[in-house]
């Protein structure tokens, strides 16, 4: 965020009381009349979003992926409706270990892949994080980036394809199973062709692993083959 925050003075950050939580002490410090606290308010949060994208801001509101279901409604009738590029960086992605269950993100895929307009994304590694930060930046439109609690992972290094709309990546070549994950199950869609390549019984299957990357209401029915890739 603080590199983005020095390429574009557009850049604000908003957080619902989760400063710390959620990274952006160092944007914070750095750009002070450029971040808000909004308090445990996740709704407002989201409203004051559109607000500032409507006057030509790039808000990026950093959140829990349990939190922002609170928001919905403003997801939906402020951002999504208006098509405002809002950018909605979602931590806590998927199970969360010793935060607990209230604090498991495993419902933002489903809530807001049926709103118009909005764009999901996941990286597979930080280096995809920080593309896709990038991409979403450039975007227009209102665009979400999930990623999961914890450092983030640093395998993989070597794959890093430019971020486009409905277009997969290709990380593993195969031509008779394909296994496609979505961001941080990238790694363990890896694993699992390493273990399955160990069985002898499975040595005639070649196995392709693609990174859905993006999800897209309007693309959903895009198929992930050679053809789109």
């Amino acid at each position: 965020m603080k590199k983005l925050g020095e390429r574009n003075p557009k850049v604000v950050a908003i957080t619902a009381a989760m400063a710390d939580g959620t990274g952006l002490r160092r944007f914070h410090r750095n750009f002070p009349d450029r971040f808000f606290d909004v308090g445990i308010a996740e709704a407002h949060a989201t409203t004051f979003a559109a607000g500032l994208a409507k006057a030509g801001l790039i808000p990026v509101f950093a959140v829990y992926s349990s939190f922002l279901q609170r928001a919905f409604d403003q997801i939906l009738h402020d951002v999504c409706i208006q098509n405002l590029h809002v950018i909605f960086a979602i931590d806590r992605a998927g199970l969360v270990g010793s935060d607990g269950e209230t604090h498991r993100g495993i419902f933002d895929i489903s809530y807001l892949s049926v709103i118009p307009n909005m764009t999901i994304m996941a990286p597979k590694n930080k280096w995809e994080l920080s593309d896709m930060m990038k991409f979403a930046v450039a975007y227009d439109g209102p665009i979400a980036l999930r990623y999961p609690r914890g450092a983030a992972y640093d395998g993989l290094k070597e794959i890093r394809q430019p971020i486009e709309l409905a277009k997969s990546e290709l990380i593993r070549k195969g031509s008779t199973v394909a296994i496609m994950a979505l961001g941080s199950m990238v790694k363990t869609a890896v694993d699992v062709v390493k273990l399955l390549e160990a069985e002898e019984s499975l040595l005639h299957l070649s196995m392709r692993v693609l990174q859905c990357r993006l999800i897209r209401k309007q693309l959903r029915n895009c198929r992930l083959n050679t053809a789109c890739l």
